[in-house]
């Protein structure tokens, strides 16, 4: 049996973008996000931002962000965060990792989109290596401290944490 040129063509048209979009999967959901002005724009050892989210679904698979707002004031081109995490139960912070994010590429071009001088680049952690992954349901804390040899760090504007979750099981709460 043929069908006509056109009936088939619609039929392989059809067919593709079936295709391509069950390969994409599911768009990633915000599950929190928060960014925290720092104070005077210099981050000092002392300022310790403090993250709290949910995480209802450890099935999930999740992807965490560190997010920076910097200007030209920022003489650096990385920095260096250790990360604090309570998890759910706890009632006491562990040091989870130290995490080196660069903002300045080879080149001196900053890193991030620039919008009138200041820039906001998001970059992703690693699981098992930048942070521990989310094993229990429950409420969790992040606090981040700055621990680069200068005090206080000038030219940082915000710092904030992103947590996406996709492939899920459950919608988010």
């Amino acid at each position: 049996m043929f069908l006509p040129k056109n009936i088939l063509s619609g039929c392989i048209a059809i067919a593709m973008t079936g295709l391509i979009a069950t390969g994409c999967g599911q768009p990633a959901e915000t599950a929190y996000q928060k960014q925290v002005p720092v104070p005077a724009a210099k981050w000092a050892y002392n300022f310790q931002p403090e993250f709290t989210f949910d995480i209802p679904d450890t099935t999930s698979n999740y992807k965490v962000f560190l997010i920076f707002r910097y200007g030209a004031a920022f003489e650096f081109s990385n920095i260096w965060i250790r990360s604090w995490t309570r998890q759910p139960g706890d009632s006491v912070y562990t040091e989870s990792k130290r995490i080196e994010t660069v903002l300045l590429a080879a080149d001196g071009t900053r890193l991030g989109n620039n919008i009138g001088g200041v820039y906001e680049y998001k970059v992703q952690l690693k699981p098992g290596q930048d942070y521990e992954p989310f094993t229990k349901a429950g409420t969790y804390s992040v606090k981040l401290e700055q621990i680069m040899r200068k005090n206080p760090l000038a030219g940082l504007l915000n710092v904030g944490l992103r947590i996406e979750r996709y492939n899920t099981k459950q919608p988010i709460g």
